[in-house]
C-alpha cells in the first residue's frame, strides 16, 4: 500500500468507527425509550391484546308458589358465542359463518353490526343450549373460525310445562329499541322477561352480572385467569299462586277454552289463574320453527297466547245481574220484596225480550229472581234504571277500571254509558233506551275480564272491600329459605249497605241450594260438604231462532258459560270466576269447574292448610332434617 494513502484510510476508518458507535448509541437510546421510558405504556397495550374481560351472566331468581313448590328454575347451558372484541368485519367471513351455522346471512350481519356499535354487553350468541350433537357441530365450525367460543350460561326452565304459562311468561334477549331507550339499564345480549311475571317482575328477578379477566394466546384460547368478580343471582320470589289449585283448574278445564280465577279474600292474592288453552314457556326459549309460529302465533283460532283472565273481554251474562240488583237497591227503585211477574217474555219499546224459561217464572221477589236467573225481572229493573246509573254503580265498586294486577297488558272492562257510546260509535252516538234492557242481563255492550268479575264477587263476599289482585308474595331469604313478606296493595273500602248485602248474599246462596245450579248432582254433593255461593251465567255469542236452531249451531257460535261466587258462604275465604267458551249453560259447564275448585281447597287440601298471609314458609325442596339419634 502506498504510504501516502494510509492517513486517508485511517481517517475513513475513524469516520466509520464514529458512525458505528453513533448508531449503537441511537439503538441504545431507542431501546431505553421503549423498554424504560415507555415500558408501562407498551405493557398496557400488550396486556390489552392478551388479557380479556369476559362477562359472567347472572342467573335470574327462582319462582316458587306460595308453599315453596318451584315453578321456574335455572339449569346450566352451553352457547356458541362470539366475544365482542372478536366480531368479524369482512362480509365474506360473515357469509361463510352464516352458511356454516345455517343462519340467515343478512340477519347475522345486522346483529353483528348492532353488537359492534353497542357500547357494552354480553357476547353475541349464535347457537343456544347446545346438546351433544350441537357441541360437535360447534367444534367443527370453530376449527374454521377460531374467534368462536363455547360459553357456559344459566338457562331458564319452567317446571310446570303448561300449568302456569300465562302467569309466568318467558324470557328472551333484550331488543335494540329497549336497549336504546334504557342504555344504563339494559345491554345487548342480556336476558330479560318478555311476558307474564317474568316481565312485570323483571327488576325483582334480575341479577347483577360479574366478570373475569383472562389471559389468551394468539388463537384466543384462555391460558390464565387473572381473577374475577362473581355474578350475583337474582332474588328468588314466592308467588301467591297455589300449584295444587292451579292444577285442579287446568284439569277441570280440560280441552275447553276459557279462564279460571281464584282470589284470596284476606289480601287479594291470586290463588289460581288459568287460561285455556295454555302454552309451555320452555318452547319460547329457542328459535321457533314455522310449525310453532303457526301453532301459537299465526293460524290458531283458539289464540293460546292470549291471557284470557286479564285480556279476555266477555259478556258477563247473568253474573252481571248482581250489579243491576245492587244499582236498583241503592237507587231506591226496588226493594228485596219487589215482586215482578214473568210470563216468559216482555215487550219494551215495540220489541219482545224473552226469558230463558219460555213458560215464565211467575211472580218473583229479588232473591227468587237471582236464584232462578229470571231475565224478565232484570229487564224490568234495567228499564227503571238509566244506563249512566248502572255505569256509576259499576264505577263505584271498581268494575269499570283495571284491577291493577301485577301482570302486563291487562285490559279494562267495558261498562257502557252515554259518554262511552259517543266515543265508541261516533256515527250513531245516541244511547237508546232499548239498549239498557240488554245490559240488564249482561248482554249488549257490556264486557268484563274474568279477573274483574272475580274481584267484583270478592267485593260482595267481603261486604265492600275492593281488593287489588296480585301475584307477588315476597322474597325467599337466601339463608333461611323462608318468606320475607312483601306489603300487599291495601284494599279500598267501599262498604255495602248491610240490608242490600244480605239480599244479594241470600240470592247467591239460593242459586246453589235451590236455583239454576242446584239441578247438577255434582254441585249438590259439593255444596253439602262446603256450602258455597255463586251465580250462573250464559252469555249469547250469536243469535238463533229457537233451541232447535241453537242445537245445530257450530261450537264456536254457542254461548259462553260463566259462574262466579265465593266460598264458603259463612265467613268466605275465596272468590272465583269461571268462563268456559262456547260450552252452553253456566250451570252445566262453568259451575262444576268452580265446584271442583271449592272441593280441592276446602276438602282435599286440608292436610296442607293455607299458610297465614305473610307468614313464614320453608322450601319443601330442601333436604329433610336428619333423624334424631336416640340417647
Amino acid at each position: 500500500m502506498d504510504p501516502r494513502q494510509r492517513p486517508l484510510l485511517r481517517r475513513r476508518l475513524e469516520v466509520l468507527r464514529a458512525f458505528t458507535w453513533s448508531l449503537v448509541a441511537v439503538l441504545i437510546l431507542v431501546y431505553a425509550l421503549l423498554q424504560i421510558v415507555r415500558h408501562a405504556e407498551f405493557k398496557q397495550i400488550a396486556m390489552q391484546q392478551a388479557v380479556k374481560v369476559r362477562p359472567i351472566a347472572a342467573p335470574r331468581g327462582l319462582v316458587l308458589d306460595r308453599s315453596g313448590q318451584r315453578l321456574v328454575d335455572n339449569r346450566r347451558a352451553l352457547h356458541l358465542v362470539i366475544q365482542r372484541e372478536d366480531l368479524p368485519s369482512k362480509p365474506e367471513v360473515m357469509s361463510q359463518l352464516a352458511a356454516a351455522l345455517e343462519l340467515d346471512p343478512a340477519a347475522l350481519a345486522r346483529k353483528i353490526q348492532s353488537y359492534r356499535l353497542a357500547g357494552k354487553g354480553r357476547p353475541l350468541v349464535l347457537k343456544e343450549n347446545l346438546d351433544e350433537a350441537g357441541i360437535a357441530v360447534a367444534e367443527r365450525v370453530r376449527s374454521r373460525f377460531p374467534f368462536l367460543s363455547v360459553e357456559v350460561a344459566p338457562r331458564r326452565v319452567y317446571l310446570g310445562d303448561e300449568l302456569a304459562g300465562h302467569i309466568l311468561g318467558y324470557v328472551g334477549e333484550v331488543d335494540e329499541p329497549l336497549m336504546k331507550a334504557k342504555p344504563d339499564l339494559f345491554h345487548l345480549g342480556e336476558t330479560i322477561g318478555k311476558e307474564g311475571f317474568e316481565a312485570s317482575g323483571n327488576d325483582k328477578l334480575k341479577g347483577v352480572d360479574g366478570q373475569k379477566r383472562i389471559l389468551v394466546d394468539q388463537l384466543g384460547t384462555e391460558v390464565a385467569n387473572f381473577g374475577q368478580v362473581d355474578a350475583t343471582a337474582g332474588r328468588s320470589i314466592y308467588l301467591t299462586l297455589d300449584a295444587g289449585l292451579q292444577k285442579i283448574a287446568q284439569e277441570a278445564m280440560g280441552e275447553e277454552a276459557g279462564a279460571v280465577v281464584v282470589l284470596d279474600l284476606r289480601d287479594g292474592g291470586v290463588l289460581a289463574m288459568y287460561s285455556s288453552p295454555s302454552y309451555d314457556p320452555n318452547l319460547f326459549l329457542n328459535r321457533l320453527s314455522q310449525d310453532m309460529v303457526d301453532k301459537y302465533l299465526a293460524n290458531n283460532l283458539t289464540r293460546p297466547m292470549v291471557n284470557r283472565p286479564i285480556q279476555g273481554i266477555y259478556a258477563p251474562g247473568s253474573t252481571f245481574k248482581l250489579l243491576i240488583a245492587l244499582a236498583a237497591l241503592e237507587k231506591g227503585i226496588a226493594t228485596p220484596q219487589t215482586a215482578i211477574f214473568c210470563g216468559g217474555k216482555k215487550n219494551y219499546y215495540g220489541r219482545d225480550f224473552r226469558c230463558d224459561k219460555a213458560s215464565g217464572h211467575g211472580t218473583l221477589s229479588m232473591v227468587q229472581a237471582i236464584a232462578q236467573s229470571c231475565d224478565v225481572y232484570f229487564y224490568e229493573l234495567a228499564s227503571r234504571l238509566d244506563i249512566d246509573d248502572i255505569h256509576a254503580t259499576a264505577e263505584k265498586y271498581g268494575l269499570t277500571e283495571r284491577t291493577g294486577i301485577d301482570l302486563p297488558q291487562e285490559k279494562r272492562t267495558r261498562i257502557p254509558s252515554r259518554a262511552w257510546k259517543k266515543k265508541a260509535a261516533p256515527r250513531d252516538p245516541k244511547w237508546y233506551a232499548g239498549e239498557t234492557i240488554s245490559v240488564g242481563i249482561g248482554q249488549g255492550a257490556v264486557g268484563v275480564t274474568p279477573i274483574g268479575l272475580a274481584r267484583f264477587y270478592a267485593l260482595l263476599a267481603t261486604k265492600g272491600k275492593l281488593l287489588t289482585p296480585h301475584l307477588f308474595y315476597g322474597f325467599r331469604n337466601d339463608q333461611s329459605n323462608q318468606l320475607e313478606a312483601a306489603a300487599y296493595p291495601p284494599p279500598k273500602d267501599t262498604p255495602l249497605d248491610p240490608k242490600h248485602w244480605a239480599t244479594l248474599d241470600e240470592g247467591l246462596a239460593e242459586v246453589v241450594q235451590n236455583g239454576t245450579a242446584a239441578a247438577n248432582p255434582f254441585i249438590r254433593e259439593i255444596a253439602k260438604l262446603v256450602p258455597f255461593s255463586g251465580k250462573t251465567g250464559t252469555a249469547q255469542v250469536a243469535t238463533f231462532v229457537d233451541k232447535a236452531h241453537y242445537a245445530r249451531q257450530a261450537k264456536f257460535l254457542k254461548d259462553h258459560a260463566l259462574f262466579a261466587g265465593y266460598a264458603p258462604r259463612d265467613k268466605p275465604q275465596i272468590a272465583y270466576a269461571v268462563v268456559v267458551e262456547n260450552a252452553g249453560f253456566g250451570s252445566t259447564a262453568a259451575a262444576p269447574v268452580a265446584a271442583k275448585l271449592v272441593k280441592y281447597w276446602f276438602v282435599d287440601r286440608l292436610k296442607n292448610p293455607l299458610p297465614p298471609p305473610r307468614g313464614k314458609l320453608v322450601d319443601p325442596f330442601l333436604p329433610p332434617p336428619a333423624p334424631a339419634v336416640p340417647e
